[in-house]
């Protein structure tokens, strides 16, 4: 008997050092970055792996492609509104992999893929970047004469069908080779706090639509590989609604959308407007809470690394809005690539060590995010842990210290 209470223990020791040392290797502030195609698109193998080894070496384990296609039209005929997608032209097509929805011949994608495989790091892909997307949202949809349906309504279907095709056409060409490397697919289509959305004159419309258009990728990645995240990164302007407003219009976006347990809700925190810290916090703390009630959506906040002027911002700044941000579960930012990386930029050279020293200083456990691990953060987590209604965690990715993406009795024990 005693043998066997020997062995169960080293047993129990062994499986929580190895969780402890996931935890440690996982200990970085931001944990994914955005890279926009328009500078990447031409990379060599090489100049991907100078990339992806920079972005580990300053604690990032993914990149976030923000499209692998690139679409811009011109309205050619201006006798039509300017919501009818119809009206326009495809002027410039540009994709980073090889379609044969538009005879392009990009292979940008796969070299990344490859020097990912080679540097132990994973890939959000995100699908389409159609900039007709922004005629839209701004007060009620407006129909055509013969038509029962919206013009946006009918833009959403076309968008999610082409993004649709692109996930599956994505997984044929690098699912079986690269499945490790792609951690998920990115909703490209930047979603705000719609006015009419908002203040609740619409009858819903927006809520219903932007929620079908978003479900086309979430079938999409179901079909090819349900295992991986569908991720979404919403923004909002405070000059048009409240905060309590847009979390309900969320609310009400989530009752269309089939979001999975896998899939990540990242919020962009405002600071390109330079807002206070107290601002991003309201917002955040808004948002969270309609996410709440779609059960399993994970949490995360895009942290944003500039400011109006698409000036760097201070690394004092970013962690001035970090903190006002803590209650995400892991944070993701726009953009260390573009606005930190001095491979990108020599200009950014102190900036990037600043950045680095910065990103490494987390402290797993500070459940309550006041700077410090004790047992008030055992308390708050095991609060959470019996109702999770009653008790909010100011710090989620502090809490999953056991690095496997759920906050569990596990984590409990490890902090115990």
């Amino acid at each position: 008997m005693k043998r066997l209470y020997i062995l169960a223990t080293a047993i129990i020791i062994a499986m929580f050092s190895t969780i402890l040392n996931t935890a440690a290797e996982s200990e970085s502030k931001y944990t994914s970055t955005f890279i926009q195609s328009w500078l990447c698109r031409d990379w060599s193998e090489q100049r991907w792996d100078a990339e992806f080894s920079a972005a580990k070496d300053v604690g990032f384990d993914s990149v976030i492609l923000q499209s692998v296609i690139d679409l811009t039209y011109e309205q050619t005929d201006t006798s039509k509104s300017k919501q009818n997608f119809e009206s326009y032209s495809l002027s410039s097509v540009y994709s980073i992999y090889p379609t044969a929805l538009f005879n392009c011949t990009g292979n940008a994608l796969e070299k990344a893929l490859e020097s990912a495989k080679k540097n132990n790091m994973k890939i959000y892909i995100g699908t389409v970047n159609d900039n007709r997307w922004w005629n839209y949202g701004w007060g009620i949809p407006e129909k055509s004469a013969d038509s029962s349906e919206s013009y946006f309504e009918l833009w959403s279907i076309e968008n999610g069908k082409l993004c649709s095709d692109v996930i599956n056409e994505i997984w044929n060409l690098y699912g079986n080779d690269y499945s490790e490397q792609i951690a998920g697919f990115y909703y490209n289509n930047e979603i705000w706090n719609i006015d009419t959305a908002c203040n609740g004159t619409d009858d819903k419309q927006y809520a219903e639509i932007i929620g079908n258009n978003i479900n086309y990728s979430i079938n999409a990645v179901n079909m090819n590989c349900s295992d991986k995240s569908v991720m979404i990164s919403p923004f909002f302007n405070p000059d048009i609604s409240s905060s309590a407003e847009y979390s309900e219009f969320w609310k009400d976006i989530f009752k269309v959308t089939g979001f999975r347990a896998a899939d990540i809700f990242a919020h962009q925190d405002g600071a390109g407007r330079e807002l206070s810290s107290e601002i991003i916090s309201e917002w955040t703390n808004a948002l969270y809470d309609a996410v709440l009630t779609e059960k399993g959506l994970h949490f995360w906040i895009n942290n944003e690394s500039f400011d109006t002027n698409a000036k760097s911002l201070t690394i004092d700044t970013l962690s001035r809005n970090y903190d006002a941000t803590a209650i995400a579960e892991r944070h993701i930012i726009f953009s260390w690539n573009h606005y930190y990386n001095d491979i990108n930029n020599p200009e950014f050279t102190q900036l990037n060590s600043e950045f680095k020293n910065f990103n490494s200083q987390y402290i797993s456990g500070d459940v309550n995010a006041d700077g410090e691990f004790n047992i008030a953060d055992v308390v708050t987590l095991q609060k959470w842990l019996i109702d999770e209604s009653d008790t909010k965690l100011k710090n989620c990715k502090s809490a999953d210290v056991s690095a496997d993406g759920q906050i569990d009795v596990i984590d409990l024990v490890i902090l115990k």
